[in-house]
């Protein structure tokens, strides 16, 4: 009698279990393909649809003052003087420079091989991190490692932005935020050995020279 009890209680259990992995999400992935769910869920969409991509109507998230001490930021200096190829960016946001700094890692293939689909920036930690258009934030958390404190920002015509390293962020998925809006601080997590910003815009999936679409030398003040 106890042995058929016991049986029972196992499948009653793998069932539970059964029905429980059955419910629970694949391993979130995107098109950008960061490795992080982007997708809003169900309440969460009805508030995105009410947005307006337009720079005429920018309706930012109302976000509480950061207590923070304002540093001076280095001026932007490129790492190569080589011009850039022109590129076509028609129905592109206007974007300007999260923050200024020196560029400590350009876009492209580095001499070791290595590729970085944007730009890093040095920043002092605790410079404020600027959203360089007007969009909704569609991720910000720190699950990827390598990345430390992330924020994915979508933007109209199909542009997203990425804003890596942050020492902390002040915006959270689903919040509509202005361009030039303070999202987060510069700071040094993730794997690099330096306080910096990494910085990326895609047109669809497809990563672009930042530098090829910022609009000004600096950042906002």
């Amino acid at each position: 009698m106890g042995q058929k009890i016991f049986v029972a209680h196992v499948i009653c259990v793998l069932g539970l279990a059964a029905l429980t992995s059955a419910c629970m999400p694949d391993t979130p992935r995107t098109a950008l393909d960061w490795g992080v769910n982007t997708k809003a869920t169900h309440h969460r969409v009805a508030r995105a649809k009410t947005y307006v991509y337009e720079e005429k109507d920018v309706r930012p998230t109302p976000r509480p003052a950061p207590n923070y001490v304002t540093r001076e930021a280095a001026p932007y200096s490129p790492v190569s003087s080589k011009p850039l190829a022109p590129v076509s960016t028609a129905g592109a946001p206007t974007f300007v420079w999260p923050v200024s700094g020196r560029i400590v890692s350009d876009f492209g293939a580095a001499p070791s091989g290595a590729k970085n689909d944007g730009i890093n920036i040095a920043a002092t930690t605790g410079t404020p991190i600027h959203a360089a258009a007007s969009g909704t934030v569609t991720y910000a958390g720190d699950e990827l490692k390598n990345y430390g404190n992330l924020v994915l920002i979508k933007h109209s015509g199909g542009y997203t932005t990425a804003y890596a390293h942050a020492d902390r962020l002040v915006v959270s998925r689903g919040d509509f935020v202005a361009r030039g809006q303070v999202i987060g601080y510069a700071g040094q997590t993730g794997d690099v050995e330096t306080p910096q910003l990494h910085f990326e815009i895609r047109s669809g999936t497809t990563p672009v020279n930042p530098r090829s679409y910022l609009t000004s030398a600096t950042a906002w003040t």
